[in-house]
């Protein structure tokens, strides 16, 4: 029977050369699994498609900080931890993080989710920490910040990344954000905001070239970071602090929807800040009212928006009941971030057939939803979502605050929820078929089984694109990208 198996196994490798080494790296996972570091080894060098929620101010991590910190002419706070331009009486100036031990213990707890919090919430310091490393970041500049970020993705065989981070200067932000109109006429106030968007663009194209730029020289890449050249491929989320006044929000929404639908770099909006703020809970309604209003007039870009992140714990069930629908519904959001009150949502079904019927996504963040809410294991709707055929992806968030990266998300999905490889090479394709990349992509069908004509032999390991193929792929960054994905799989499977 032995040899029965061996000869029928090698027949089959003949027939279906793209499928062997398929089966045989699902052994290799399967036996990866039996501990962490086991686990950390295989799933380091899989191909990811990409990661699709990541806050790069959040992605930094507190040892790059602390470094960036020690560098500058800033002082702190032995005690509060907070930071001055100025010395002041008990402040000792930053450079002492580096050798006083328990400064640099204190400052990196403080900052990150490290260490232990016995009398503290995960949620509260989480969102703290932002406030004693930010002004420590912006040392590091931009182009650090992002060669970090996008450096340790790469090094990680990821292919893509939609970063919620600037996209323009912090002078034209400024001057295209101040006095914003009042909104007691909607149309009064795009027309106002209308006069400030040239300039914002104008400087948003000069800004994001110099990262291009810079950052590949970084990295030593040949080819900008926002090609389809490079290894890995990077767009960019504008983000909306939810906690603004309705003026502030929507000026600030409007100069987020206009970007996105004239710069390519810029793929998407999404809004950010504490979901449980009781000034988000009494603003939701209307500021998804005027995302309707602006992006019905604005070419209707992409949205991605934060819904759902709650748990009775921080919410009351109301919002809970209609979260998730409203902001795919009134603020025509084409993926969700985080959705973890999803159980709450009135009429359930329903709310999922309207998400498959609109090709919604969800973007998990499972080390950020137990960090920060306490929700992990059978307490995710991981599961819920997958038995109702709603698409996922798997992202970091906030990595460097949560002390994770996008290995460790699929590492803690197959532990937790008992993925086998083909669920995470699914997993895996849904970061590129459910990201903004522009272009018809590589499979005609429901699930991935079934590429274009063109690419019918895609994960052959001897296939190479034709000219045709060529011609096709230079017309959409989504099917070059989807391309460059299932080559990554087939040489990881050989």
């Amino acid at each position: 029977m032995h040899r029965l198996y061996l000869i029928l196994f090698s027949a089959a490798c003949l027939a279906a050369p793209a499928f062997c080494d398929e089966a045989a790296t699902a052994r290799r996972f399967e036996a990866a699994k039996r501990s962490e570091p086991e686990l950390v080894a295989f799933l380091k060098g899989m191909p990811k498609g990409a990661d699709l929620h990541s806050h790069v101010w959040g992605a930094v991590y507190a040892e790059s900080i602390l470094d960036s910190a020690a560098k500058s002419a800033f002082f702190i706070d032995p005690q509060s931890l907070a930071v001055s331009t100025l010395a002041k009486a008990g402040f000792v100036p930053t450079k002492d993080l580096l050798t006083d031990k328990r400064l640099t213990a204190r400052f990196l707890d403080a900052v990150s989710m490290r260490g232990s919090r016995p009398l503290g919430s995960g949620h509260d310091h989480f969102f703290d920490t932002f406030h004693l490393f930010v002004p420590l970041m912006r040392p590091m500049g931009p182009d650090a910040r992002l060669a970090e970020v996008i450096g340790r993705a790469k090094a990680q065989n990821v292919q893509y990344l939609e970063l919620m981070d600037d996209v323009a200067s912090d002078a034209a932000q400024d001057k295209a954000l101040r006095d914003p109109p009042a909104t007691n006429d909607l149309d009064q106030a795009l027309a106002a905001m209308r006069k400030r968007f040239p300039a914002l663009l104008a400087d948003a194209k000069t800004y994001l070239d110099a990262r291009d730029h810079e950052v590949a020289k970084l990295l030593g890449l040949q080819a900008p970071v926002s090609s389809v050249e490079a290894p890995i491929t990077v767009r960019y989320v504008y983000t909306v602090y939810r906690l603004l006044p309705e003026a502030g929000f929507f000026a600030d929404m409007a100069a987020g929807l206009f970007l996105a639908s004239q710069e390519p770099r810029v793929a998407a909006v999404n809004i950010v800040a504490p979901e449980d703020d009781p000034a988000a809970r009494r603003n939701f309604d209307s500021q998804m009212r005027v995302i309707d209003f602006l992006w019905n007039r604005l070419g209707k870009p992409n949205l991605t928006l934060h819904a759902g992140e709650l748990t009775l714990e921080y919410s009351p069930v109301e919002p809970m009941r209609s979260r998730i629908r409203k902001s795919i519904e009134l603020g025509h959001a084409r993926r969700i971030g985080h959705g973890v009150s999803v159980a709450w949502e009135d009429d359930l079904p329903g709310l999922f057939r309207e998400m498959k019927e609109k090709h919604v996504a969800v973007e998990i963040n499972l080390t950020s939803n137990e960090n920060i809410l306490k929700v992990s294991g059978a307490d995710h709707p991981f599961n819920l979502y997958r038995a109702n055929g709603i698409p996922l992806t798997l992202n970091t968030d906030d990595e460097g605050v949560n002390r994770s990266n996008l290995t460790m998300e699929y590492v803690k999905a197959t532990r937790t929820f008992g993925l086998s490889y083909q669920d995470l090479k699914e997993l895996s394709r849904n970061g590129i078929e459910y990201s903004f990349l522009p272009g018809a992509g590589l499979f005609e069908a429901a699930g991935y089984n079934h590429p274009r004509p063109e690419f019918s032999r895609v994960r052959e390991p001897a296939w190479q694109p034709d000219a045709w193929a060529r011609a096709l792929m230079a017309k959409s960054e989504k099917l070059a990208l989807q391309v460059r994905l299932e080559r990554a799989f087939v040489d990881f499977e050989r």
